[in-house]
């Protein structure tokens, strides 16, 4: 009997020896996965961030340096027309004593007409917005009593945009002309006749309308100013602009 109670003890014993040692087992796993859960956890909080490399931006190589050459576009020559014109004339001179030569308080005048060609640069056009606009001229004119000229004239215009395809200029300039003209003089009853060329510049104010594909233009040329020796003309020309 005594020996079946140290049985019953020492099997008691093992039992809870046995769920004792199945209790700490567990609990030392439960332990080991919530600390490596913590580990990882901490691990990935902890973690440095991959910086990703920033693709340095190559400095752009200098160019090569070019001597005495200038290839930027020009923006000094502005818009370039050809005008092809024709008109008339009206011109005074004074008349002068058949017998001494002198001023003979009066005026001659005529009508005549002439014709030549236009260069315009014109800066008004331009995205610079310059109102300015050079013209020059060559032809040919007919005045006061089979008079030929020969021309070359030049003019600084202040332009005036109207509208969308038409523009006013003011201008000044000069000219140097040719006069070839032949009188008639009679001396001591005899008839001759003089052949003359002069060499005659001239300011010229004009005044004009650009209207592509025409033009208008209206010029007053002063070749000499004073009593008895004023010489001056008004023109008018009609042109057709290229």
């Amino acid at each position: 009997m005594g020996c079946f109670k140290m049985n019953g003890w020492l099997t008691s014993l093992v039992l809870i020896g046995l769920l004792t040692t199945g209790i700490v087992a567990r609990a030392e796993e439960d332990y080991s996965e919530d600390e490596t859960t913590e580990e990882s956890v901490s691990d990935a909080e902890e973690a440095p961030r991959i910086l990703k490399p920033v693709n340095k931006k190559s400095k752009p190589k200098p160019k090569p340096r070019k001597y005495f050459s200038d290839d930027t576009p020009r923006t000094d020559a502005g818009i370039f027309h050809v005008a092809f014109a024709l008109g008339g004339n009206v011109y005074i001179e004074p008349k002068l004593s058949a017998t001494t030569g002198d001023f003979a308080d009066d005026y001659f005048k005529d009508f005549g007409y002439q014709g030549g060609v236009y260069f315009d640069y014109d800066y008004s056009r331009m995205t610079e917005n310059i109102p300015l606009a050079l013209r020059g001229f060559v032809g040919y004119k007919y005045a006061l009593n089979s008079t030929h000229i020969f021309a070359v004239e030049g003019m600084v215009r202040r332009m005036f945009q109207v509208s969308q395809n038409t523009d006013f200029g003011l201008g000044a300039g000069l000219s140097l002309a040719t006069w070839f003209r032949s009188q008639t003089v009679t001396v001591d009853g005899e008839t001759s006749q003089i052949d003359q060329t002069v060499l005659l510049p001239t300011f010229i104010l004009g005044a004009g309308f650009d209207f592509n594909p025409f033009m208008v233009d209206l010029k007053w040329m002063i070749h000499r100013f004073g009593v008895g020796e004023t010489v001056m003309g008004a023109e008018f020309y009609f042109g057709v602009r290229l």
